[in-house]
């Protein structure tokens, strides 16, 4: 590991602070998250470490407030930097947090040696946490229930949430979505199963559900809606994804005339092109899969209606 990177100083602290909600001044684009993410990731090689602090720090400040729904994946790497980050800045119980949300989306995860080298104590913690990282979901009271509005769902670290309850000893994003505009109304970072009030509400007894009368029999009908835009994000994501495999195995091509070079010139020449192709794979992989989640996400969920005998 390449100790000059700067500490982090994190913006978001679980200490003593059960929900936190971002004073969002402006939203934080898809766009801006993936420059971040970017900058971040080169920052653990030893090229242009003072970006890390500030890519680290925006990124970390910036979950609470993106204003589209976050793909499990793209979470995990996110919450695996802004661990790194409370690591290196000495934060190692803030650090472990982190990991284990990172975790929690991705079990498999390991840090390639070329960012975090073999002999790294980072790596022990990481893998401390993995043993710990268990997935179970805590409920916050017995009669305490998801508040969820009409036409809306919520979602936390991207997958859906369909009850007050989640792990503990870790931070969470949870998003309130609109469905009909696949757009993200609130978020907050939250610590364990502490979910903001707004989302909560209280009942003494299951709700019941309502008899028809003895002379007529009661059916249960499921009505479930297709947005129009599910089907045309899926398909133009599975497009992007492609175009980035593709992308990437051209730049096997470009590898290999680089590799051949016999003069700097060409060499310089084969590598920008290898470079540019290998980071064009990863954008338009990165658009795709998530127009893709998109697009699987995107419904406005079942609706029960009633209706008497038939």
């Amino acid at each position: 590991m390449n100790r000059l990177l700067p500490a982090l100083v994190s913006t978001l602290m679980f200490a003593g602070q059960a929900t936190a909600q971002a004073a969002c001044e402006q939203p934080y684009s898809p766009e801006t998250l993936t420059k971040d993410l970017r900058t971040v990731s080169k920052a653990l090689s030893p090229s242009e470490p003072q970006d890390f602090q500030a890519a680290g720090a925006a990124l970390a400040a910036g979950l609470p407030c993106v204003n589209v729904p976050l793909a499990p994946m793209i979470l995990a790497t996110a919450y695996r930097y802004i661990g790194l980050s409370a690591y290196l800045g000495g934060r190692e119980d803030e650090a472990r947090g982190w990991f284990r949300s990172g975790l929690e989306l991705d079990s498999t995860f390991d840090w390639d040696i070329n960012d975090i080298s073999v002999d790294d104590p980072i790596r022990a913690v990481f893998d401390a946490e993995r043993q710990r990282a268990s997935s179970e979901k805590v409920p916050i009271g017995e009669h305490v229930a998801l508040k969820v509005p009409a036409n809306h769902r919520i979602t936390s670290d991207g997958r859906p949430l369909s009850g007050a309850a989640l792990t503990l000893n870790r931070p969470h994003l949870v998003q309130l979505i609109a469905n009909n505009e696949n757009a993200v109304v609130n978020g907050w970072l939250v610590d364990g199963n502490a979910l903001p009030e707004s989302l909560l509400s209280t009942a003494l007894m299951p709700a019941a559900i309502a008899l028809a009368p003895s002379t007529g029999a009661v059916a249960q009908r499921i009505v479930r809606s297709r947005p129009p835009l599910k089907t045309p994000s899926m398909i133009a994501g599975g497009v992007l994804m492609a175009a980035g495999v593709g992308l990437y195995a051209t730049s096997f091509s470009t590898r290999g005339d680089f590799d051949a070079a016999v003069n700097l010139d060409s060499a310089k020449k084969h590598q920008a092109a290898t470079n540019t192709l290998v980071i064009s794979a990863g954008s338009a992989f990165f658009a795709g899969a998530s127009l893709t989640y998109m697009g699987f996400m995107l419904s406005d969920g079942p609706r029960i209606g009633w209706s008497g005998r038939f």
